[in-house]
């Protein structure tokens, strides 16, 4: 802050105080000359700036770092609290209007699409409609913790047993569909011709393995005629009544 912005910030504390100079330096211990001085631009002492500062309620400040301890901001961290605040400040609303609090559950949560598709865990499940069949909500923290991007998560269902014990027929998988650097020993959905396959890449030296977790299944390579769709980031499965 330059000295005519400082100049500045003290006369519009000044004013909102209702105050003048006289008054303020009479009030607060100070020489009219010393409160005059700094209003004229005359540089004072840092000590004497800062009583001035800390008698109109302001903060004497010279560099960084600004948080306690040394500490950084994190984003997330950022991010999470402004959620926090944003779920309490809806429910101090209501309690004010005397209603029940309701949380607005998109302050909380993200929808993913649920594809009326099938992933297969076997030899390949054909690609027969690719509408929208419902969504999932994830928490947006859970998200921002795992990098993920809302705009691009999908969820599909897993059909066959290749994948076994991992995956099994019937469960959900949310999927991060951004392009990105493959990862060794990730699952991922690969579209192959007219079929979707859900598998774990493995890689081999400058080339990638398509591998099944089920060791009846053969590993095959990752060639040009295989799309990855999206990486496996979580999994969701209904236990049968008989568990």
């Amino acid at each position: 802050m330059t000295g005519p912005e400082i100049v500045q910030v003290i006369q519009d504390a000044l004013n909102r105080k209702g105050s003048n100079p006289s008054r303020f330096a009479k009030e607060n211990g100070f020489s009219i000359n010393a409160v005059r001085y700094i209003l004229e631009g005359r540089p004072p002492s840092s000590r004497r700036l800062a009583e001035v500062c800390e008698a109109l309620g302001l903060e004497f400040y010279v560099g960084p770092p600004r948080v306690p301890d040394g500490k950084r901001i994190d984003a997330s961290e950022l991010a999470n609290e402004l959620d926090r605040l944003a779920v309490e400040a809806r429910r101090i609303a209501d309690d004010v209007e005397g209603v029940p609090a309701e949380i607005d559950q998109s302050l909380l949560y993200v929808s993913a699409p649920r594809y009326e598709v099938l992933a297969a865990a076997g030899g390949g499940a054909e690609v027969l409609d690719e509408s929208v069949k419902g969504y999932l909500g994830f928490n947006k923290t859970w998200l921002r913790e795992q990098s993920l991007s809302p705009s691009n998560l999908a969820v599909i269902e897993v059909s066959g047993d290749s994948m076994e014990p991992t995956l099994h027929s019937g469960d959900s998988v949310l999927l991060d569909m951004r392009a990105q650097q493959l990862k060794d020993g990730s699952i991922y959905t690969l579209r192959r011709g007219g079929e979707l396959l859900v598998k774990r890449l493995r890689q081999q030296g400058t080339s990638w393995l398509i591998v099944s977790d089920n060791l009846a299944y053969p590993v095959e390579p990752l060639d040009e005629n295989v799309d990855v769709l999206g990486r496996v980031v979580w999994l969701g499965r209904t236990f049968a009544d008989d568990l």
